[in-house]
């Protein structure tokens, strides 16, 4: 399908269902909730229900990007802006709330808990730009969606001289965001559970 059938756009008002429900369809399955989920029915259950509060916290302290398609978005990119983390004891009890299920009702929960610790810890005092979430609907994967997703914030970066930063559980989202000039802070690692990568992005000078 050719390129000018996508738009790339902010989330309208009446789409928040179909990006939830298209980014929980990106990552499942996925090697962390699985790890942290009961079964693979759970994890499934459990992906929108996290992913909800994340977009909803972008929605409103940030700006969340889709690919449309027909008027239904088939991807999403959650950002947050420089200034907006660490999030206030309010955003995070939300986010708290909405992964309960996942974490609380799973498996390996002190793993779970120790993990995010860290990842929260190493989350970068430098102002950025912060990729809460990236998903691309499996059936529109390997189209270039997921880069135009980025292009938006990451064009804004550049002109304004500002850094990006994400975490990514996917070994293969390493090569992927390299593409756009992230490169690898540090891999956080808990033994007995998955790795996590902590990926940042110099700002690129138009011209350069």
């Amino acid at each position: 399908m050719p390129r000018d059938a996508i738009e790339i756009a902010l989330l309208g008002a009446d789409e928040r269902h179909d990006a939830v429900a298209t980014t929980s369809r990106a990552f499942w399955p996925d090697p962390l909730f699985g790890f942290f989920s009961r079964d693979p029915i759970h994890e499934h259950r459990a992906l929108p229900s996290f992913f909800s509060v994340i977009l909803d916290d972008a929605r409103r302290h940030g700006e969340v990007w889709v690919a449309r398609h027909d008027g239904r978005a088939v991807a999403s990119a959650s950002w947050l802006p420089p200034g907006s983390m660490p999030r206030s004891m309010g955003r995070e009890a939300r986010i708290y709330l909405g992964s309960a299920g996942t974490v609380l009702l799973g498996r390996n929960r002190r793993l779970a808990l120790r993990l995010f610790d860290q990842i929260e810890r190493r989350h970068p005092a430098e102002p950025h730009w912060y990729l809460a979430l990236l998903g691309v609907d499996p059936k529109w994967q390997g189209r270039g969606l997921g880069g135009a997703l980025l292009e938006p914030v990451l064009h804004r970066c550049d002109e304004a001289g500002r850094p990006a930063y994400l975490e990514t559980q996917k070994p293969e989202n390493v090569a992927f965001y390299r593409r756009f000039g992230f490169e690898v802070l540090e891999e956080v690692r808990i033994e007995g559970a998955p790795p996590v990568w902590l990926l940042w992005r110099d700002p690129h000078p138009p011209g350069e």
